[in-house]
């Protein structure tokens, strides 16, 4: 890790981490009020399969010892994150899974989002009170740094530490072109350049750093009754109106699709 080498999931080192944050995130209460928890009541009690449990339980002898109903491995629900008051609507995960934003809302009031840790459920950042525009839904930047938050006709990137607002672009589907780092955007056009008819797809590029205009005119297609992006921004698929068919268009290139 050091050496800045990436570790495969399966990788000894990689389970043994991901089992030592889920001991940590299991017994951080009594563990922060004295650190002899660690030996004396978080120890005992974790899971007899689990890294931790093997690795040390041996070493440390004179130590409570569980005689019925310790479970031998992790339970599947990894945290409850108890900041969550209102109802939650809508989760993002970033693309690595380490983070995820989090939407809550109540009728008639303002939504409100939270970032949050993946391991262990504790709040980075937020509560943000999101604008009452619209909102559809969330998703992360390739880097991390930014969750752009989808509304009607526009998004609005936000930094994820400060929640300020980076910049706005118009449309009506966004995605992030993973490769390098551009946003694709849909756009609706009927035969004038008008938005109320929906059979003409424009899409368009803009610069992830500051929202600025790079292609306005990407790929144009007539004849749509539906257009979705590909996760990774790679690919458009559009349902044809007239026709049984759906349309793969490659946008890997950036030109030329």
């Amino acid at each position: 890790m050091s050496a800045g080498q990436s570790l495969h999931p399966n990788n000894e080192l990689t389970l043994f981490i991901h089992d030592d944050l889920r001991f940590i995130s299991a017994f951080i209460i009594p563990i922060s009020q004295r650190a002899p928890h660690v030996y004396l009541s978080a120890l005992p009690f974790a899971p007899s399969q689990s890294c931790v449990a093997r690795n040390f339980r041996a070493k440390f002898p004179n130590t409570l010892v569980i005689t019925e109903g310790k479970p031998s491995q992790w339970p599947m629900v990894v945290f409850t994150a108890e900041n969550h008051k209102n109802p939650v609507y809508h989760v993002a995960l970033s693309l690595d899974e380490s983070t995820f934003a989090s939407i809550l809302g109540l009728s008639g009031q303002s939504e409100t989002m939270y970032v949050c840790d993946s391991e262990t459920g504790h709040c980075i950042s937020g509560p943000f009170e999101l604008p009452d525009h619209g909102f559809r839904y969330a998703c992360f930047s390739p880097d991390g740094k930014h969750i752009p938050l989808k509304f009607y006709s526009y998004a609005v990137a936000l930094d994820i530490e400060t929640g300020e607002e980076r910049f706005q672009i118009k449309g009506f589907d966004f995605v992030f072109v993973r490769h390098d780092g551009k946003i694709a955007s849909t756009h609706w056009l009927d035969k004038d350049g008008n938005s109320r008819r929906r059979t003409r797809i424009l899409v368009k590029l803009w610069d992830v750093s500051n929202g600025a205009l790079i292609s306005k005119r990407l790929l144009e297609v007539n004849d749509v009754a539906v257009a979705r992006f590909s996760p990774d921004g790679r690919i458009l698929a559009i349902g044809k109106k007239s026709e049984d068919v759906i349309e793969l268009w490659n946008l890997d290139g950036g030109k030329d699709p």
